[in-house]
């Protein structure tokens, strides 16, 4: 099950054209994103760290989810797949497999359990570690804002893009 987002998220994941399709939640800048024929994809949020790393969720408008990470100092190869681990505070582990979807950034897919969900509205520091690298990001405001994605989801669901 992969999200159908494409590698374009990554250059223009806070450039959305109509401003009624961008919202804020606390430091969280959300859009609203259409595919080139107009119809809704997604929604996205996003907030970058004090390294310069964006970090982003992203919920499809089949309401499949997951977290985007963009770091222009590192370079990727665009297709290829990557063990994850996620951690956050003391929790369990969150085992996963992301996506290559930018030379500078990848999608890891996540489960609509509780566990997940709970650990992402709830939790204080993120930290995913991958081919030996480590990123770490706090979590300031998720709850408030994943739910404002979510709302963002259900808002434009069957909409369509229409140019003025």
């Amino acid at each position: 099950r992969a999200l159908l987002i494409a590698p374009c998220l990554l250059a223009a994941v806070a450039a959305s054209d109509a401003a009624k399709d961008r919202f804020t939640s606390g430091v969280w800048q959300g859009d609203a994103n259409y595919d080139t024929d107009g119809q809704f994809r997604d929604c996205t949020m996003t907030a970058q760290s004090g390294e310069g790393i964006l970090l982003g969720f992203v919920i499809s408008k089949d309401f499949d989810w997951g977290i985007v990470i963009a770091d222009e100092t590192r370079t990727l190869e665009v297709g290829t797949r990557k063990a994850v681990l996620l951690l956050v505070d003391a929790r369990d582990p969150i085992a996963a497999v992301a996506k290559v979807v930018d030379a500078h950034g990848i999608l890891i897919p996540l489960d609509n359990s509780e566990t997940v969900l709970d650990a992402m509205r709830h939790g204080k520091v993120l930290r995913i570690v991958t081919d030996g690298a480590e990123f770490s990001f706090k979590l300031t405001g998720t709850a408030d804002a994943i739910a404002a994605l979510a709302a963002c989801v259900t808002e434009h669901q069957d909409s369509e893009r229409v140019e003025l």
